[in-house]
């Protein structure tokens, strides 16, 4: 509804109402091109796309949509390997006003996989030691590595979670006389 009500839209995507985690995307037809369909889903962190062309009528580029999806969904999984600003491990830092920063993923990372099928992944973790102060909140500290069985790879850079000074005489003062107090309660 648009204009207070004055006038309004329809979406010709009849999966966008009927079918379990449609999510879009495109309808169109043209009496050469026919009727041609993209529809989108999305179900348990696996995103598929359908994409029909030159079917005979509107009823069935929604039907072979449904097909196509329900095969994807019955047949593949996506597992999650790395999810954004998940810790990773806390590292030590030289020379900082911290001695520790947490490396977290910078992002999402997963996998497709087909049902039934199990692929042993490893992760190997790559550093960029040492870890020498100033770093910045979100620079690159690592790299995470996930291999499957067949030898694919998939890297997710690691970033530092906060910001971590280099230490000075300034800084280091006022963070003793802070300690020192905390000690005095």
């Amino acid at each position: 509804s648009l204009r207070d009500g004055k006038s309004g839209l329809v979406n010709t995507n009849k999966l966008v109402r009927n079918y379990p985690g449609a999510t879009g995307l495109k309808t169109g037809s043209t009496s050469l091109a026919l009727y041609n369909l993209s529809a989108s889903a999305t179900r348990d962190g696996l995103s598929l796309i359908a994409v029909i062309m030159r079917a005979p009528n509107s009823d069935t580029r929604f039907k072979d949509a449904k097909k196509v999806l329900d095969y994807g969904f019955s047949n593949y999984t996506y597992k999650q390997l790395a999810k954004k600003g998940d810790k990773v491990q806390q590292v030590e830092v030289q020379k900082g006003v911290e001695s520790t920063v947490d490396a977290i993923f910078e992002a999402d990372s997963g996998k497709l996989l087909k049902k039934g099928e199990t692929k042993n992944i490893e992760q190997e973790i790559e550093w960029k030691e040492p870890f020498i102060a100033p770093i910045e909140k979100g620079e690159v500290i690592g790299t995470a590595i996930f291999t499957d069985s067949s030898g694919q790879e998939s890297r997710v850079n690691l970033i530092a979670s906060q910001s971590i000074a280099k230490i000075s005489l300034w800084n280091m003062t006022t963070h003793l006389y802070q300690m020192w107090f905390q000690l005095l309660r």
